[in-house]
């Protein structure tokens, strides 16, 4: 595997006081036939010039400019890095996070033919990266399972894929503002041979936590992400229905109802059509008399402008009642 190029590619917006200890962490690397594509989502700082110091100073460096008629986002700039790479392997990467020196090595050397993507374990590390906890990758059912009840916890840094096992398939979904990585690993992965990865559980890269980002989150309902959850949630129920596991089954059902009732204490009235538009029919194949309830109720509570919490709390147990 020493011939073999590997594309990094780094979507990034306004790290210039980060960026400089990613690229440096990419130098370092024990292998060293990689090129690093980094794209510019419309930087305001200095993370343009400090780039272009790195690409003055190594040609394996390259700075893009997320064209204009892509759609703002890091999903639309990590889409036109693969478009723009040339390596057999691709593994894309966060504009603030850290390889350790085998990042490339330890993963590569995994690969055999048959092998489409190795994935790695990572640590957590609070902002200025001090460790906080290693990332556990010991499976306890299968790859799709257990990532999406969040037991595996791959991150966008964790894979390294053979490029010609992505060609062809949809890569990160543009119309969903938070969880693409999530989404595009759930597709990934529902139905996928076991022969055709490989797990490593040993941490190869440091995962920079921002406090402010976490507190926002958790404080705040925003609808753009409230949205972009249940595309993903809808989406991940019908799987789990394919495959006729309950415990996925009810993870998602009560996710999805959950959200519908906050969505009308919100007025987030957009997100509870979505809900019940594309919800209803799912819940239906699960139980008849549910799926009927479901739709009749959301209409009504969509109609009065209110919600209910002992409906909620009605239709959280009743899926298997």
């Amino acid at each position: 595997m020493s011939k073999e190029l590997v594309s990094i590619i780094i979507p990034t917006f306004n790290r210039a006081h980060l960026i400089g200890e990613t690229l440096d962490s990419i130098l370092a690397q024990t292998y060293q036939n990689w090129e690093c594509i980094i794209v510019d989502d419309g930087s305001t700082d200095n993370t343009v010039g400090i780039i272009n110091d790195y690409v003055k100073k190594d040609s394996r460096f390259q700075l893009h400019q997320r064209p204009l008629d892509r759609s703002p986002g890091g999903n639309a700039s990590r889409n036109y890095g693969f478009e723009l790479s040339k390596g057999e392997f691709i593994n894309w990467f966060d504009d603030d996070d850290i390889m350790i020196n085998t990042f490339i090595s330890k993963k590569l050397e995994l690969f055999s033919e048959g092998i489409d993507l190795v994935i790695c374990s990572g640590t957590y590390t609070d902002q200025n990266l001090k460790a906080l906890k290693d990332i556990d990758l010991d499976m306890k059912s299968f790859l799709f399972k257990d990532y999406i009840l969040w037991r595996l916890q791959i991150l966008t840094p964790s894979i390294l894929f053979r490029k010609s096992f992505l060609k062809n398939k949809e890569l990160f979904n543009v119309n969903i503002a938070r969880g693409q990585e999530s989404e595009f690993f759930s597709r990934l992965f529902y139905n996928l041979n076991p022969n055709k990865y490989i797990i490593l559980n040993k941490s190869l890269f440091l995962y920079r936590q921002h406090e402010n980002t976490k507190t926002f989150a958790n404080n705040n309902y925003i609808k753009l992400f409230e949205e972009s959850k249940m595309i993903i949630a809808i989406e991940n129920l019908k799987r789990s229905i394919q495959l006729n596991d309950k415990e996925l089954i009810i993870q998602h059902y009560s996710s999805i109802v959950h959200s519908f009732y906050r969505g009308l204490e919100q007025k987030h009235f957009k997100n509870c059509f979505f809900i019940t538009k594309n919800a209803t029919s799912q819940f239906y194949l699960i139980n008849k008399k549910i799926g009927i309830e479901f739709f009749l109720s959301a209409c009504f509570f969509i109609l009065i402008n209110k919600g209910s919490y002992k409906m909620e709390k009605y239709f959280k147990k009743s899926l298997y009642a």
